[in-house]
């Protein structure tokens, strides 16, 4: 049993454990980053340090308690790292953080998307070849709402029961429980034209097969987003209407959190956005994706009925599976989450 310590708050099993699971992969990641294997505690505290400026104030807070918790815990001989990031404020960091999702805007201005959208026809015209690639799946993710990785396992087929046209994809968030199901399905005989062409070409250029995987297609997609802000700004040095600040933070998965802040824009109904979005939780896309206030076009897809069925399946499966483990709720008196 761990001794009684007045100086320090007391935490339950719960936030420990993820103190301790946090500090793994953060030595992990600092091991990768630096090429410094079986990295010491002051060598983590070293690395957090120089991370640092790249963080949030919240994250930072939050890596500093776990490596805290797990210095003051297994390594308390390791004083002068301790004293050191005990001391180490969270005060100057941005609120939001300088990498992978804090940076990543979350719609996507008109102005922006029109001078992208050109730029990649020109890309195109002038013999770029994945110009026209990464354009047509940017068109078809403003349609359809499906993450990058999805377009590799996207096939146009047909409703069983009322022979409409769907797009059917895999949920790549399936396999952590995160999806409705191991897929979804969304009728497109509502788009327009020129949205249903950017969905066939999309899928065809995403088509992995023995020479591709999709992994390099996705990088591919990205390098080429990245190559035509540059050539914007190259081309455009002169232009006041659009700026690397304003080109920068548009990343692939934007396209995706604008059609969720289009598809709140055009539906009331969470279960129906979930469904539409592949999401098990009605929850996700109101806390984590674009806002209602950046939408700008009407969402012409459809879940099918099964999509949507799988929504209201998965918080079954979880409420039978919170039954089984807590016993019956009258008796306790909660309810889950």
């Amino acid at each position: 049993m761990d001794a009684f310590n007045p100086t320090k708050p007391s935490i339950s099993k719960d936030t420990a454990d993820s103190y301790e699971k946090r500090y793994g992969e953060l030595e992990r990641r600092f091991s990768r980053e630096s090429g410094v294997n079986n990295m010491s505690p002051d060598e983590v505290v070293a690395s957090l340090l120089q991370t640092k400026p790249t963080l949030s104030m919240s994250t930072f807070r939050q890596y500093k308690a776990s490596i805290l918790y797990v210095l003051d815990r297994h390594h308390p001989n390791h004083e002068l790292a301790i004293d050191l990031l005990r001391e180490e404020s969270s005060a100057g960091l941005k609120k939001a953080s300088t990498q992978t999702s804090g940076t990543k805007q979350k719609f996507v201005p008109d102005p922006v998307w029109h001078v992208l959208r050109d730029a990649l026809s020109e890309r195109a015209r002038r013999g770029y070849t994945r110009s026209r690639g990464l354009l047509q799946v940017l068109e078809a993710t403003l349609a359809s709402g499906l993450r990058p990785n999805e377009w590799t396992t996207a096939v146009i087929a047909t409703h069983t029961e009322t022979q409409r046209p769907i797009l059917r994809a895999q949920n790549s968030k399936d396999s952590n429980g995160r999806a409705n199901g191991e897929q979804r399905e969304l009728f497109i005989d509502g788009l327009e034209p020129e949205q249903l062409e950017a969905v066939r070409d999309a899928i065809e250029y995403c088509r992995v097969d023995d020479n591709t995987e999709t992994v390099k297609i996705v990088r591919g997609l990205k390098n080429e987003l990245a190559d035509a802000k540059r050539w914007i700004m190259l081309q455009e040095r002169g232009n006041s209407k659009v700026r690397a600040r304003h080109l920068n933070p548009v990343t692939l998965y934007s396209f995706r959190h604008q059609f969720i802040a289009d598809a709140k824009s055009t539906w009331s109904d969470p279960v129906l956005i979930s469904a539409t979005v592949g999401h098990s939780s009605t929850r996700t896309a109101f806390e984590h994706y674009g806002k209602r206030k950046n939408a700008q076009r009407r969402v012409r897809v459809l879940p099918t009925p099964e999509s949507v069925a799988a929504v209201h399946n998965v918080k079954i499966e979880l409420y039978k599976e919170f039954l089984q483990g807590k016993g019956p709720a009258h008796e306790r008196g909660n309810t889950p989450t």
